[in-house]
């Protein structure tokens, strides 16, 4: 949601604000801001024929001052499912900033951001994959600190990452329905 919402609103009146501002944002509180959610490189809004994959990418910046020497990830997927269905940023306290291997050696270890300096927006793709069966499917975003995660930036996606099990399952860790409404980033309609 856009920094001029008010603080005060319901979660369902800022959400309806929200896909009613352009530009807006979603944020999950002290932890990142997603913006320019593209489903299949259209908005954050789509209608398909069916279900299948569909590639979904948008802007994060995650600026984490009380997140530590943590290392973060941002995990999507879609409502009422038990688990996420990919992690599509890693990293340390703020995004942007050159690429690191972090927990080498060791069997967490994977690729992340690491900046120094001020959280820079970073652009992630991914696949989900929507099911066959006509409806209406919320595409939702929550952080994770699962030590390990993929990157999905434009040169991340240059290095083979495996996707890492563990970091989906951060879905429903401290949420037992998975992330809630003020969460969506975007909808996908299957038509019958």
């Amino acid at each position: 949601m856009s920094d001029h919402m008010s603080d005060h609103m319901s979660h369902s009146d800022a959400h309806r604000a929200a896909a009613l501002t352009p530009d807006a944002e979603m944020v999950e509180p002290l932890r990142f801001r997603i913006r320019n959610v593209r489903i299949d490189g259209q908005g954050d809004v789509v209608k398909v024929q069916g279900g299948g994959s569909h590639q979904l990418g948008f802007d994060v910046l995650h600026d984490c001052s009380m997140c530590g020497n943590a290392v973060n990830q941002v995990i999507v997927g879609l409502a009422g499912q038990d688990r996420a269905q990919a992690s599509v940023w890693n990293g340390k306290q703020r995004s942007g900033g050159d690429l690191k291997v972090v927990n080498a050696g060791t069997d967490v270890e994977a690729l992340a951001e690491d900046n120094p300096g001020p959280a820079e927006w970073a652009s992630v793709l991914c696949d989900l994959v929507v099911p066959d069966e006509p409806g209406v499917y919320s595409v939702r975003a929550r952080y994770a600190q699962a030590y390990q995660g993929r990157l999905m930036t434009a040169e991340g996606r240059a290095i083979p990452q495996p996707e890492y099990e563990d970091v989906l399952g951060w879905w429903k860790v401290d949420r037992p329905e998975g992330p809630g409404p003020e969460s969506t980033i975007g909808t996908i309609v299957v038509e019958s």
